[in-house]
């Protein structure tokens, strides 16, 4: 391989992030090695542009309480950490803040905070039954506070994924 990441997926249970390594991996490279556990799901793909080969490997960490104390240990190191949160669960978000601070001493060059299910909150059907969903405004002030990039989105649709500003 010409080059190695490894990124790590941190937040909540029922946030999103299977199903957003799963559009992903589907849409960038090939699986070549999948373990689950109740600790860790590890999710290796590999993928050749024009020149050069890449190996992506994805840690997408349990969002349970019990394992908060083993976050550090499989962020460090990384490449990058999505935070993820789901827009229409503000516990979620309320959470960001102590996911970013668990992994705050952690090498990891690129952090991305990411609000997923983002149609939910503009879909009419929907948007009626939300209560108190996260704004724009709110993602990006906690992006900004810890000085991470913010990204809104849906993992059915990750084409059209729309980057935040900051």
């Amino acid at each position: 391989y010409h080059f190695r990441f490894k990124i790590s997926l941190v937040g909540d249970s029922g946030v999103g992030k299977t199903s957003f390594l799963d559009a992903i991996t589907s849409k960038l490279g090939t699986v070549v090695e999948n373990e689950e556990s109740t600790e860790l799901h590890i999710k290796t793909t590999y993928y050749i542009d024009d020149a050069y080969q890449y190996k992506i490997v994805y840690f997408d960490m349990p969002g349970k309480e019990r394992h908060h104390k083993y976050i550090h240990k499989y962020v460090n190191g990384s490449t990058a950490c999505i935070y993820m949160f789901n827009v229409t669960k503000r516990s979620s978000f309320e959470k960001m803040e102590q996911w970013i601070q668990e992994t705050q001493n952690c090498e990891t060059p690129f952090r991305i905070m990411v609000g997923n299910m983002v149609d939910l909150t503009t879909n009419p059907k929907t948007q009626k039954t939300l209560i108190n969903p996260v704004s724009k405004v709110e993602a990006i002030a906690l992006a900004r506070k810890y000085d991470t990039t913010a990204h809104h989105f849906r993992c059915k649709t990750l084409g059209q994924a729309q980057k935040i500003q900051l």
